[in-house]
């Protein structure tokens, strides 16, 4: 079967742009695109770790992101695979339903079942490890993150939400299949996406209900029954001019060792903290520069169970 499935993907490189591969495969009748970025010692021989990478909505599609997050200097490195998706319209369809800057309703999009081929894909194009495959993702692409962790956990290792929470039309439905180590990255000032939960709103635009870091926290402390008390850290203040603290609260499970993470960027906005994106603090807050997500983030995947 999925040999077939392969096949009817007509698996091609389009182009290649830098460090970065551009590919594509038809899903459901329509041409999907993503790009990869192969470690500078890649061997068809060895199976390696695979790091999805989930853009935000708007009008950046994967290599943007790629440009920003930082993950390619990390899989150099640590020798893994990344991989940046493209949604349709630059978006991704993570359950919120229509929003006001979609130019048409995404609700009829597979993006999970697009990302699930995509994952199988990488498996038999790449030999990527299939214990070792994890997602993150930022803000629109959080959502879609969390949304994959709902359907598709058993396919996954670990997912790492970032600047995002569980959409309110997710959570109800949510039944993950298998459990699942969780790290989750928000600013508790995030003008988009808030900490408390309720409306996302760009401006004075609504986009979509999300429910609240805490209750998506607690989804997944109670889904892998990380019921020991929480360890909680105050990270040094590297950057005293970010206006900006990170918390990191960490539940575990002693039995599974599985652990919920949470990055709690107490003054933070909807940025990515240590990354390389622009700093507009009018429009989305402070940006963290304490840490680097990406490299908090891949410690995090590299030692989950």
């Amino acid at each position: 079967m999925l040999i077939l499935l392969f096949v009817l993907q007509s698996f091609s490189v389009l182009a290649q742009e830098d460090d970065l591969q551009l590919n594509s495969f038809s899903h459901k009748g329509i041409e999907r695109t993503y790009y990869i970025h192969l470690s500078t010692d890649f061997s068809e021989i060895d199976s390696l770790p695979l790091l999805m990478v989930l853009h935000g909505g708007g009008k950046g599609d994967g290599d943007d992101l790629a440009k920003h997050f930082g993950f390619n200097i990390i899989a150099d490195r640590e020798r893994f695979i990344t991989v940046y998706p493209n949604g349709i319209d630059s978006r991704w369809n993570d359950g919120r339903g229509k929003t006001f800057n979609e130019k048409k309703d995404l609700g009829n999009i597979d993006d999970v079942g697009f990302l699930s081929a995509l994952i199988d894909t990488m498996i038999a194009n790449y030999k990527v490890n299939p214990n070792r495959v994890f997602v993150t993702g930022v803000s629109n692409g959080g959502m879609m993150t969390f949304r994959l962790g709902c359907e598709i956990a058993s396919k996954l290792s670990a997912i790492a939400p970032v600047i995002a929470n569980i959409p309110e039309n997710i959570i109800y439905k949510c039944t993950p299949d298998s459990r699942l180590p969780v790290l989750i990255m928000n600013g508790t000032e995030d003008p988009l996406v808030p900490w408390e939960g309720g409306k996302v709103k760009f401006l004075w635009k609504e986009m979509g209900k999300v429910v609240s870091t805490e209750n998506s926290v607690r989804f997944w402390v109670e889904h892998n029954k990380c019921f020991e008390d929480p360890v909680t850290e105050l990270l040094p203040d590297i950057d005293d001019e970010d206006e900006s603290r990170v918390k990191k609260v960490t539940y575990k499970n002693k039995d599974t060792h599985i652990e919920v993470v949470l990055y709690a960027i107490v003054g933070g906005g909807h940025n990515i903290p240590g990354g390389n994106t622009p700093d507009i603090k009018l429009i989305i807050g402070n940006k963290n520069n304490d840490i680097n997500a990406a490299e908090v983030i891949w410690n995090f995947f590299k030692k989950s169970p």
